[in-house]
Formats: C-alpha cells, sequence, structure tokens
C-alpha cells in the first residue's frame, strides 16, 4: 500500500480548514448552509439598530435571521433586509415584518406578525415591514410630558429649601432647645412623682381590681336588681302618672280655691272664720246659761214648784 505523503495530509488539512472558515463565515453573515430556507426582502425607512445575524421570530420561536442589509440606492435613504426563513413556516398575505427591541437592555430583532390573507409568500416576495415603537422611546415619550411637572416641582423644592433655612435659624434652634430640656425636666417630675405615688397607685390599682371581681362575683343580683327596676318603670308607666299628676294638679286648685274662699269670708265657713260676733255671742250665750244653771243649783224652788196639799210657797 502506497504510504500518503506529508504533503498532500497538510493540502488536505488547509483544505479543510478553508471549507469550515469560509462555512462559518457565511453563517456568521447571516447565510444557512445545509438547511432549506426561503429568502424574503422588507424595504424599511430606518431599522433602528437592526444587524445582521439578528434573530427572526415567530410567535416567540426563532424561525429565521436576518441576512442581509443594504441601502437602497434611491435618495430615499431606506434600507432593503433579506432574511432566511425556514421553509417549513408558510408567510400568508398580509404578514408583516415588525423590528422590535430583542431585550430590555439592547438588541434588536424581527417578529414576523401572520396576515389573514388567503395566499402565502414565496421565497424571494417582499414582505412589508413596520418599525415598533421601543420601551425606550415609549418611556421618553411619557417622560416629555413631565419634564415641565418636573422643572416646576424642582422650582418649587428650592423656594421651600430656603423657606426652611429661614425658619431654622439661630434662635429657632435655640427654642427648640429649650423646649427640649423642659420636656427632659418635667419627664424627670413626673418619673419622681410617680416614684412616690408608687405604692398608691398599686394600691388603687388593687382596688378596682377588687371592685370589678365584686361585680363580677354579684352579676345574678345586679341582673336581677335591674330587672326589678325595669319592672318598676313599666309599672310606673302603666299607671298613666300624667293622668294622675293632672288629677293631682286640679284638687290642689280646687284646695286652693277653696282655702282662698275661707280666707276672703266667703260662706257659712268663711263667716266663721272671719266674723268673731258669733264666738262672742255663743261667749256670752255660755255664761248665761252658767249662771241660770247655777241659779237653778241654788234656788231650784224658784223653778220648779210641789205641793203636796196645793199650798204655794212664796
Amino acid at each position: 500500500m502506497k504510504k500518503i505523503s506529508n504533503e498532500l495530509k497538510i493540502g488536505t488539512i488547509a483544505i479543510v480548514t478553508v471549507a469550515i472558515f469560509i462555512w462559518l463565515f457565511t453563517f456568521m453573515k447571516g447565510s444557512e448552509l445545509f438547511t432549506r430556507t426561503a429568502t424574503y426582502h422588507i424595504i424599511y425607512p430606518q431599522i433602528s439598530g437592526l444587524q445582521e445575524s439578528s434573530p427572526v421570530e415567530i410567535n416567540g420561536y426563532q424561525a429565521g435571521i436576518v441576512q442581509k442589509i443594504e441601502f437602497i440606492n434611491d435618495g430615499s435613504g431606506r434600507l432593503s433586509v433579506s432574511i432566511s426563513v425556514n421553509k417549513e413556516f408558510d408567510l400568508p398575505e398580509g404578514t408583516t415584518a415588525q423590528i422590535t427591541t430583542a431585550t430590555l437592555i439592547a438588541g434588536m430583532k424581527i417578529v414576523l406578525l401572520f396576515g389573514d390573507g388567503l395566499g402565502i409568500y414565496h421565497s424571494g416576495d417582499t414582505i412589508p415591514g413596520v418599525v415598533a415603537t421601543s420601551i425606550i422611546d415609549k418611556v421618553g415619550n411619557e417622560l416629555v410630558p413631565l419634564k415641565g411637572n418636573i422643572t416646576e416641582m424642582l422650582i418649587t423644592l428650592d423656594s421651600l429649601s430656603l423657606q426652611l433655612k429661614e425658619l431654622f435659624s439661630d434662635e429657632f434652634n435655640s427654642n427648640i432647645h429649650g423646649t427640649i430640656a423642659n420636656a427632659r425636666k418635667i419627664s424627670g417630675d413626673l418619673a419622681e412623682i410617680t416614684g412616690a405615688e408608687k405604692k398608691e397607685l398599686s394600691q388603687a390599682l388593687e382596688n378596682i381590681s377588687r371592685f370589678t371581681d365584686m361585680l363580677a362575683a354579684n352579676t345574678g343580683s345586679l341582673d336581677s336588681t335591674l330587672k326589678n327596676l325595669a319592672s318598676i318603670s313599666d309599672t310606673l308607666a302603666s299607671a298613666d302618672l300624667g293622668k294622675s299628676l293632672a288629677s293631682l294638679k286640679s284638687s290642689l286648685n280646687s284646695a286652693d280655691s277653696l282655702l282662698q274662699a275661707l280666707n276672703n269670708g266667703e260662706g257659712s265657713a268663711g263667716k266663721l272664720m272671719k266674723d268673731d260676733s258669733l264666738y262672742v255671742n255663743l261667749n256670752n250665750s255660755m255664761k248665761s246659761l252658767d249662771l241660770l244653771l247655777t241659779d237653778l243649783r241654788e234656788h231650784p224652788k224658784r223653778y220648779v214648784h210641789l205641793s203636796v196639799f196645793g199650798k204655794k210657797d212664796n
């Protein structure tokens, strides 16, 4: 068997190395060898930092890569982007290629958004392209209206800081320190008072505890007493105190009228109370009656005549 020379070995290794290098270079530029892909073209007014070899996704799955980017020499400044997509994915008509951010930090990608057309795009066709607003642009657009508000807020804060600086003058600080010192002194005095009256406070708390225990022990009696009070209040309510008081008031008014009539000497009783002539007459009559009874007792014969034989005694 003929032995392979070293030159042939070196040549073979060199050819394989160059082939691998060419394949890697082509792959890094976006060309996929040994795979079945379809190439589509998209026209963009600007690509927002899209680069060759950037991913092409369908519903979050990487279905291809950006193969080539080049300017269109018609003075419009537009760019033509060529992408290679696996032929397994049929792109319906109306599909758009949207450039959007790949990550929050950096990088762009193309997302294929399927349309609802009846036909499909073929390799070499041009797909409509759009550029989505990036998250950074959205944040920037939202921050622009806030710029004026932030500026006004900074001016207000600056004014407030000046006012606070004027407020916290040496005199104000001195007053604050004095107030703190007084508060410390008051707290010390309270601590001393609390220490001196600690025994009394403990005794008071103990008495309160005993009182609450007593209330707890006599809950039944208190409940019975309250029920009795409720019963009494119900009895008083059913007794119609208003009507009774009205009747009593009427009786008192009548008694007052009677007493006033007696005091004015009206009627027989009033005259008896106000006119003393009856008393004088009665008194004189009693005196006369007393004299008559006395004379009758002393000289009965003057009033009673007894004669057995009809003889009259003078």
